[in-house]
């Protein structure tokens, strides 16, 4: 049924960020921007051939939410808006050799609707895209 030339919208372990030698280095030397409710830190490093083109972390403060029942449905929703809408990065990353390794934070106060989530994943990914993409911009 399904084609070879049809996108797979997965999340393997592959493409999470988990080790936490590469989560310290993004959080050490990446840089960072907010889009509501979200803040997005991001770092890139060079990549072997059969690595995945990136690797995300999701993470929900104990501060903003106490019931772990809460940060697990949030981190849920984050993971799936980005599962869906992380090939969007996928054209910019090919042609490289990096590897991109994302981080999401909620800083919300409220769990957010799923549409909110898809709406904050799109402007963040934009966003990434405007930082990764080369500069065009000639130095005088």
């Amino acid at each position: 049924m399904e084609s070879s030339d049809q996108m797979r919208f997965t999340l393997p372990a592959t493409e999470r960020l988990k080790l936490r030698k590469q989560i310290e280095t993004l959080f050490r030397q990446g840089e960072a921007f907010s889009v509501f409710p979200v803040r997005v830190m991001y770092t890139t490093s060079p990549r072997d051939k059969d690595a995945s083109l990136y690797r995300a972390g999701f993470s929900v403060p104990k501060k903003k939410m106490k019931l772990a029942v809460q940060r697990n449905r949030i981190k849920r929703l984050i993971r799936e808006a980005w599962r869906l809408q992380k090939h969007l990065l996928q054209s910019l990353l090919e042609n490289k050799e990096i590897q991109l390794h994302v981080f999401f934070i909620f800083t919300g106060k409220e769990i957010p609707d799923f549409p909110t989530t898809q709406k904050c994943m799109k402007k963040a990914i934009a966003l990434l895209q405007t930082k990764l993409s080369p500069q065009d911009v000639p130095t005088s």
